[in-house]
């Protein structure tokens, strides 16, 4: 937990008041002095956007690269085609736009993505009119 906070540049005194603790105790969570309940690591684990699974170390740490570039990928084909076509997508809008592809061209042959990438965002831009 304590790298959690850390990495999110944001206090513990801040950490504390969103999720409804003290700022000592919650230091004391992070110190590991004192054990939190099922409860506390629950909005923990929503107010970071992460799961019990990543903060106890469950998960794998290693990054798979592949699906890092494709991400990578696809959000720049949608940064290209918004500047191009004078689109805007509002925050919201491009991360599920982000998910929708990513879901649908990952699986394919690296070559075929960014054909893919293009199609997806010319259908959905027409659905959106």
């Amino acid at each position: 937990m304590k790298l959690v906070v850390e990495n999110s540049g944001e206090s513990q005194t801040a950490v504390a008041a969103k999720l409804g603790v003290s700022q000592p105790r919650l230091n004391q969570y992070l110190n590991e002095k004192r054990e939190a309940d099922y409860a506390f690591v629950s909005k923990f684990c929503h107010y970071f956007h992460i799961t019990p699974n990543y903060l106890f170390e469950f998960e794998s740490s290693n990054l798979n690269e592949d699906a890092v570039d494709c991400f990578i990928n696809i959000v720049e084909k949608i940064e290209d085609w918004s500047q191009k076509h004078k689109v805007f997508y509002d925050p919201i809008d491009k991360a599920e736009l982000v998910r929708l592809i990513y879901r649908k061209v990952y699986d394919l042959p690296e070559q075929k993505r960014n054909s893919k990438i293009i199609d997806f965002l010319e259908v959905y831009d027409t659905l959106r009119q």
